[in-house]
């Protein structure tokens, strides 16, 4: 009897270990599903192994975004001199996009190449397994200023690479202004329908309305 009762005890345990390990993988499968959401969330604003400093796509879009700008000012700044209008203008190219011109000062990554990472992995996001209803219902508010940015800055390219192409400053000066003015609607967004606000939409949002969109998402999600 004290065998029998004894087998039963083990059992008893060996069942009771065997609930509590099921129990704990559960915890951490769930876990893990759940973290996925904000795992994307956070190569969208502050963690990308291969951008530059190892930064978020958004905020190295940002970054870049600030010497684009910074550059095409100083190419306005030509005075007449269309050596510095080309060398300025080719400045703010390699910032919106470093296989337009391999070298200057941006960081390497570019404009481009950010807003794209940026809206993917937000999308990403969305559509995890254990996504929030505020993930869903709010990622097109991030990702469709993102869309409008790159789109932006591929007109600013073009633009930028007629001016490079330019036989005086005459001529580039147009598509300059032009570069100039897509610059900084790709940050700042534009108000398309002129009612006194830009929104977070395909048509008026830039990178900054999609960061305040990222931020609200992220305050929610507890991950500000």
């Amino acid at each position: 009897i004290n065998m029998e009762g004894s087998r039963m005890k083990q059992r008893t345990i060996s069942m009771a270990g065997c609930c509590v390990a099921l129990a704990l993988m559960s915890g951490v499968q769930a876990e893990s599903t759940m973290n996925v959401a904000h795992m994307h969330l956070e190569h969208v604003s502050t963690s990308w192994p291969e951008a530059p400093g190892q930064v978020g796509f958004m905020t190295v879009a940002l970054q870049e975004a600030e010497i684009a700008q910074t550059h095409v000012r100083l190419a306005e700044d030509h005075n007449g001199d269309l050596a510095t209008l080309k060398q300025h203008v080719a400045h703010a190219l390699h910032a919106l996009d470093p296989d337009e011109q391999s070298s200057g000062p941006g960081l390497g990554f570019g404009v481009i190449e950010g807003a794209d990472g940026a809206e993917k992995h937000t999308l990403y996001a969305a559509q995890s397994p254990g996504a929030s209803d505020n993930i869903i219902n709010n990622n097109l508010r991030v990702r469709n200023p993102l869309r409008n940015a790159e789109s932006l800055a591929k007109l600013a390219v073009r633009a930028g690479n007629t001016a490079l192409d330019a036989r005086s400053v005459s001529a580039a000066q147009e598509p300059l202004d032009d570069m100039a003015w897509l610059i900084n609607a790709l940050v700042n967004g534009v108000d398309e329908n002129g009612d006194g606000t830009i929104d977070a939409t395909r048509e008026e949002g830039g990178l900054v309305v999609a960061r305040e969109e990222l931020t609200a998402i992220r305050q929610v999600e507890g991950l500000d």
